[in-house]
């Protein structure tokens, strides 16, 4: 609360005007401390004497003789400062500085409602702004003290956030590996039609649940501003027969035409971040199939220059579906948001899907939008900053490199340390099915003791284990001399986040699987650290 001219408000001798001087000296002189005298008339004050005024005339030659005996008008200031008492002191210091400076000096006369009540002085004043400084001093400290502990608290809320989320996505991922993996396992054999169906349906109750974990991770990175941008060569071209291989099927399942089209030169490639980049595409593209039953979905990627290097990729998609109701549309970039409750009952999902995409197109630097006729189909564009690639034509980067075939089984000897029963079946039915032999661990200390007792051409390391994890276990490899040292380490992680595969591969591993396990991504890395089968065997021999 401002303090008010009251508070600084003292009192002070009241003379009348016909008082004399005399008087007034024997005040002052009475009174070392004394600085104002007050003169009033029928309660309202007609001037003022200051002790260093009243001083210097008398000091004057004649002035004793002059003023002892005349009334003290003849010394005092007949047009002192009036203030009211309920006046702030701000504002004081502002008039004071503004108009009447003398007051510094002189003091000034305090009135409730035009009748005298009390004197200021410039040393009230100041000790009165001190006082309220050095309180507001102390309020700002304890404020900062208070924003500092609420900063403490929040990096461990945010800590503990992650930390949680880190353990759920690990403990839902474990089973999750399980159902996924073993379905894959299932379509590698010989089914039924019925059964065929059946497994189809449990590895896209899967997929799905696999999905929404992983929204609520990158939404989880995303706030916690650790999402990065992986900013690589691409070609548009791919990425849209990409999107067509995905959506193609769908789209038929449902009886609706589906096309992409790209407003680009055949051999045009722009620098950006191709994941992140699908990741919105293919999110609007899922909702526009999501929700049209009858039409189309189409797809328009164009880039338009705005500077010699520089382009925006603008993609629209349109669909011919249910739209968005009006009331729905100002929420509808919100997290865990959807049009409505039948929404949800009818097409399920959480509603993170456009809230990630807006905030991934806004880290790109983007923006994103949408147009919408309830009933009749909506379109969803988003933009995005970009820069034209102007070296040679080459193999664009998250370009799916060329399947290699798979490599001989034959001699081929393979670690698993994994302490997880469900996991090691996994693992054991995936190799299985390239015929590679395999020898299984529950811990890394007995990953340690085994790559020591024999030689393995690959082994392939939980990261989480009982007794010695994954990383220990690698590291304590690496230290080994000799072949056993040099064995490549595949982690096959629960863990999700991006700092799981820093801690991976600064372990000394090779690379990073993370589960559920996809059949296509587990080969390809056992594939990639296998290498050429002569070398393979040559490495055996030694």
């Amino acid at each position: 609360m401002s303090r008010l001219v009251r508070d600084v408000m003292t009192d002070a001798p009241v003379v009348s005007p016909d008082t004399s001087g005399e008087f007034v000296y024997d005040l002052f002189s009475d009174d070392k401390d004394l600085l104002v005298v007050a003169v009033v008339q029928d309660g309202q004050p007609v001037g003022m004497v200051s002790r260093d005024r009243f001083f210097v005339k008398m000091a004057d030659r004649h002035g004793r003789a002059l003023f002892s005996k005349r009334p003290v008008t003849f010394l005092m200031n007949k047009d002192p400062l009036l203030v009211e008492a309920s006046t702030p002191i701000a504002e004081l210091n502002m008039l004071i500085v503004r108009d009447r400076p003398s007051a510094l000096m002189e003091g000034f006369l305090i009135t409730r409602n035009g009748d005298y009540c009390g004197v200021g002085t410039a040393l009230d004043l100041f000790r009165e702004t001190s006082r309220e400084s050095a309180e507001r001093s102390h309020k700002l400290s304890a404020l900062a003290e208070q924003l500092g502990h609420a900063r403490i608290e929040a990096l461990a809320a945010s800590k503990a956030k992650s930390e949680f989320l880190a353990t759920m996505s690990h403990e839902i991922r474990t089973p999750l590996n399980g159902v996924l993996g073993v379905a894959q396992l299932l379509m590698s054999t010989e089914l039924n039609d019925e059964q065929t169906e059946f497994v189809r349906v449990i590895n896209d109750s899967g997929q799905i649940l696999l999905r929404l974990l992983n929204d609520v991770l990158d939404l989880s990175k995303i706030e916690a501003g650790k999402m990065d941008l992986d900013i690589q060569v691409f070609d548009p071209h791919r990425m849209a027969a990409d999107a067509r291989t995905l959506w193609q099927a769908r789209a038929r399942e449902k009886a609706i035409g589906f096309s992409i089209e790209v407003q680009a030169g055949k051999d045009d490639r722009f620098e950006g971040d191709p994941v992140r980049l699908k990741q919105v595409l293919f999110n609007l593209v899922s909702n526009a199939i999501k929700f049209t039953e009858t039409g189309s979905v189409d797809v328009e990627m164009g880039f338009h220059a705005i500077g010699r290097r520089r382009h925006v990729m603008r993609v629209e998609v349109r669909d011919t579906g249910c739209g968005v109701p009006e009331a729905a549309q100002t929420k509808l970039f919100s997290a865990f948001t959807q049009a409505d409750a039948e929404t949800t009952r009818a097409h399920g999902g959480t509603g993170l899907g456009l809230t990630i995409c807006k905030r991934l197109v806004e880290l790109m630097g983007g923006t994103i939008g949408f147009r919408t006729t309830a009933g009749q189909g909506s379109t969803f564009w988003f933009e995005v900053p970009l820069k034209r690639d102007i070296a040679e034509p080459a193999p664009a980067a998250g370009t799916p490199e060329p399947v290699q075939a798979a490599l001989p089984a034959g001699g081929v000897r393979i670690l698993v340390a994994e302490d997880i029963a469900v996991n090691r079946a996994v693992a054991r039915g995936f190799l299985n099915l390239r015929g590679y032999e395999a020898d299984f661990v529950e811990n890394g200390a007995a990953a340690l003791e085994a790559v020591q007792a024999q030689h393995y051409d690959l082994v392939l390391m939980d990261m989480e284990m009982p007794v010695m994890d994954g990383l220990q276990a690698t590291a304590a490899i690496r230290a080994l001399p000799g072949p056993a040292g040099q064995v490549p380490i595949v982690a096959l992680t629960a863990n999700a986040l991006s700092s799981a595969r820093t801690r991976c591969r600064e372990a000394g591993m090779n690379d990073v699987v993370t589960k559920p396990i996809n059949q296509a991504e587990f080969f390809g890395a056992i594939d990639a650290c296998l290498g050429d089968p002569a070398k393979r065997q040559t490495s055996a021999a030694a």
